[in-house]
């Protein structure tokens, strides 16, 4: 039988794991807070050679040095919102950007092994903003109201047309 001043062995063991499971809840907080990435949600306007793009992508993707994932947003109505899991990462992006508009015809799709149809859609703006030939770049600062609308050319040479 345990007299005065002395513990039980497991009144010990309990209060010992209470002290490092506060320590460890306290250290991961501490590490946790200091690599999380700053985003912002970026939202605009896509046009091309003036006209509103119907529908297609924007795609923002980190450069010189910026870290993070690149972000993808929607084109629907000519209008975009890049707010995926919080938006586009703080820093230097080159943007690609794919504008289509469709041809009131219907086609099979091509992402489906059954024999669905879709919307045809063909591009509104040279081929160079789609990729990383890309010559767009927009820079998110922290202070930003994350506003950033686009003005393509159209499609105007015989290698932009669609066949």
């Amino acid at each position: 039988m345990p007299g005065p001043g002395n513990c039980p062995p497991c009144a010990m063991d309990r209060s010992h794991w209470t002290v490092v499971l506060g320590l460890a809840l306290c250290l991961a907080l501490v590490g946790c807070g200091s690599d999380r990435l700053s985003v912002g949600e970026v939202h605009g306007a896509v046009t091309a050679g003036g006209q509103k793009v119907e529908t297609g992508t924007v795609r923002f993707v980190p450069i010189d040095g910026t870290k993070g994932p690149a972000t993808t947003a929607r084109i629907q109505n000519g209008e975009y919102r890049a707010d995926a899991r919080g938006g586009v990462p703080l820093g230097k992006h080159r943007v690609e950007v794919a504008a289509e508009k469709k041809t009131g015809r219907k086609i099979k799709s091509r992402q489906s092994i059954e024999d669905l149809l879709t919307d045809e859609t063909v591009p509104m703006a040279p081929q160079v903003y789609t990729g990383e030939d890309s010559p767009l770049v927009f820079e998110l600062n922290s202070g930003s109201d994350g506003k950033y609308d686009i003005a393509l050319p159209a499609v105007d040479s015989q290698e932009d047309k669609p066949k």
